[in-house]
């Protein structure tokens, strides 16, 4: 066979692979889309855009996303103190001895004002070791043991905190103002009130002045807070045991935020 043969069998090999390819390929009454194919070993999430395609007749909801706030002020109604004993002592038997001994004088002292078991609860108990790193040995034992009192009579706070410390109570860790279940119950069904007003207005203004009105309602979330107030810890060693201590309550708040989808059309 002569090189003329020759290249003229290799284009015949040629062509029947191509053509071959093409009808393999070619599918009729499919669209472009659907004829696109990926390499073989490449998934489709990383080649090509993915297409969803809305049938004839169907309709997207418009929807109007606002948010409404309610804010409501009320006088706390319930304290928590935290408050106890810190002693230290070469010897840990002793430092909880002396420990004990401040505790029960302050818990009795607590009683004698007419708190009970339920309004007093133990927050923390600790015994560590004082460690003298330069001579890498213990030295002694710190001892703390700290208390909740929980009043409802806010105008006794001062005075627990004077009975406590009489009594031997060397730490007030904090004082927090607080609400009650049933009142912090109410004031947020006062505050979404709020919220709801102030959505209303907002939609009022919005649907009026854009030419749009409201059909429904196609979502409603909502969060809600509580602000306490909380004093932290202070020093009470340079208070006079002749003056009592002043406490003043003040206002807290009671946050409510709505999140409301409406369909408009």
């Amino acid at each position: 066979m002569n090189k003329t043969q020759q290249a003229a069998s290799v284009l015949a090999i040629c062509a029947s692979i191509l053509l071959s390819g093409m009808l393999i390929t070619y599918k009729p009454g499919y669209e472009a889309l659907s004829e696109f194919k990926l390499p073989t070993g490449v998934p489709p999430a990383l080649g090509g855009t993915g297409i969803t395609k809305v049938g004839e007749g169907t309709v997207v909801d418009k929807t109007l996303s606002l948010s409404g706030t309610g804010v409501v002020f009320v006088k706390a109604d319930k304290a928590v103190v935290v408050l106890g004993a810190y002693t230290e002592d070469k010897l840990a038997s002793r430092a909880i001895a002396e420990n004990a001994a401040l505790m029960t004088s302050v818990i009795k002292a607590l009683k004698a004002m007419g708190f009970t078991d339920d309004d007093l609860q133990t927050t923390s108990y600790s015994v560590y070791p004082n460690y003298n790193w330069e001579v890498r040995l213990v030295i002694g034992y710190q001892v703390t043991n700290m208390i909740q009192v929980n009043v409802t009579d806010l105008s006794k706070v001062g005075d627990v905190i004077d009975a406590a410390t009489g009594a031997g109570a060397n730490r007030v860790d904090s004082v927090s103002f607080g609400l009650k279940d049933e009142t912090s119950a109410k004031m947020k069904l006062d505050a979404y009130k709020l919220a709801i007003s102030d959505v209303k207005a907002k939609s009022g203004v919005i649907t009026s002045g854009l030419g749009i009105s409201i059909k429904g309602v196609q979502s409603v979330t909502e969060s809600s807070y509580s602000s306490p107030i909380y004093y932290g810890g202070m020093d009470y060693s340079a208070i006079s045991s002749k003056a009592p201590t002043p406490i003043l309550n003040s206002n807290l708040s009671v946050t409510v935020t709505l999140n409301i989808v409406y369909l408009i059309e």
